[in-house]
C-alpha cells in the first residue's frame, strides 16, 4: 500500500461491535465493558440472537467521553454529565495545547460527527505551528492511517470517507498552487494516471505534491483514460516516468495493455506501480519498477531530483 490515505469499498453498516468501538476511540474492550457495568456509560443493545451491538448515538457519547477522559474529567463526573454538557465541553477543545496533545482524537471525532468547522480549525492550528509538511507527516499521514484500519473493519460509513477526503484534498490543492511557476530541476518528468476503476485522486494529490516539492515537472492526468490516451500523451509530452496505482482487479488488464504497449516503444517511459496488485508485473524489469510503499517511491524521486540537478549544472 502506498499511502494511508488508500480508501476501501466496503458495505455501510448501521450497528457497532465492541471490537469497533475499541478500533474508533481508542478504549479497551474491557474497559468499555467496565464502563458500562459500573457507570452505565452505555448500554448495548442486542440481536434476536443475543449478540451485542452498539449504535452511532453510542459511538458519538463514548468518543466524546474518552476524549474528555484523556484531559483529566474521571469518569465518575462524566457518568452523571447531561449529554448536552459533554458535547459542550467537546466542542471547547480548540485550544492550541489540547490540539498538540490530542491531534488524532479530536479530528477522528470531528470527523465523526462530520464537524468540518472543528476539523479544519484542528488542521489549519497545526499547518500554522508546524508547517504544511510537518502537518502531513505527524498529523495526516499518521490520522489517515488510523482511519484505514477502521474502514477496513467497516466502522466507517461512506459520509465519513468522503468528509474526510474532501477536506484533505483541498488542504493539499492549496498547497500545490505553492509550486505552478517553480523551476524545475533537468528534463524529467512525471506522468500521472489512474486505471479506469481507481479511486485514488487523494493519492495522486499526494504523489504530485512530493514530486513538485522535489522540483521535477509532473503532469497529473486523473482517470478515465484510454491506453492509447496514455500513449498520445507519451508521444506528446515525453516523460521520463508514468506512476498509477493498482488496487483493483480490473486493473491488471489494463496495465498489462500497458506494459505491451509500452513495449512496442523505441524510449519508452519507466512504470512506476504500486499497490495490492503491482506485484503481478514485478517481473517486468525492463521498464516496470514496482515501488513498496511511499518511503521507497520516496527514494526513488529524490534520486531522480539528484540526477536532474547534477545534470542541469553540467
Amino acid at each position: 500500500m502506498l499511502y494511508p490515505a488508500v480508501l476501501y469499498p466496503y458495505t455501510v453498516l448501521a450497528i457497532y461491535s465492541i471490537a469497533d468501538l475499541e478500533m474508533l476511540t481508542g478504549i479497551k474492550a474491557h474497559t468499555i465493558r467496565i464502563w458500562e457495568k459500573r457507570y452505565a456509560l452505555i448500554t448495548p443493545k442486542r440481536t434476536h440472537t443475543n449478540i451485542r451491538y452498539y449504535t452511532d448515538d453510542d459511538l458519538r457519547r463514548l468518543a466524546n467521553i474518552a476524549l474528555l477522559n484523556q484531559q483529566g474529567v474521571k469518569i465518575s463526573l462524566l457518568s452523571g454529565m447531561p449529554a448536552q454538557e459533554i458535547e459542550s465541553r467537546v466542542a471547547d477543545i480548540n485550544s492550541v495545547e489540547v490540539f498538540n496533545r490530542d491531534a488524532l482524537d479530536a479530528l477522528t471525532l470531528s470527523i465523526l460527527q462530520l464537524n468540518d468547522k472543528n476539523f479544519t480549525h484542528l488542521v489549519n492550528t497545526n499547518i500554522n505551528q508546524l508547517g504544511f509538511d510537518q502537518t502531513l507527516e505527524q498529523i495526516l499521514m499518521p490520522l489517515l492511517d488510523k482511519l484505514n484500519a477502521m474502514w477496513l473493519t467497516g466502522s466507517f460509513k461512506k459520509v465519513h470517507e468522503e468528509f474526510v477526503s474532501r477536506i484533505i484534498k483541498k488542504k493539499i490543492i492549496q498547497e500545490l498552487r505553492k509550486f505552478e511557476t517553480q523551476e524545475v530541476a533537468g528534463d524529467a518528468s512525471f506522468l500521472l494516471f489512474q486505471p479506469h476503476e481507481e479511486k485514488q485522486e487523494l493519492n495522486q494529490l499526494f504523489v504530485e505534491l512530493f514530486i513538485r516539492k522535489n522540483h521535477l515537472k509532473v503532469i497529473d492526468l486523473g482517470g478515465d483514460l484510454l491506453v492509447s490516451d496514455l500513449l498520445d500523451a507519451i508521444q506528446i509530452a515525453r516523460p521520463k516516468f508514468l506512476f498509477t496505482i493498482a488496487h483493483e482487479k480490473s486493473s491488471v488488464d489494463y496495465i498489462s495493455d500497458l506494459v505491451s504497449a509500452l513495449g512496442e516503444l523505441n524510449d519508452p517511459p519507466i512504470l512506476l506501480l504500486t499497490g495490492y496488485c503491482a506485484n503481478q508485473f514485478a517481473d517486468q524489469t525492463r521498464f516496470v519498477r514496482v515501488t513498496e510503499g511511499f518511503e521507497d517511491l520516496e527514494k526513488f524521486i529524490q534520486a531522480v531530483r539528484e540526477m536532474n540537478g547534477a545534470a542541469g549544472k553540467a
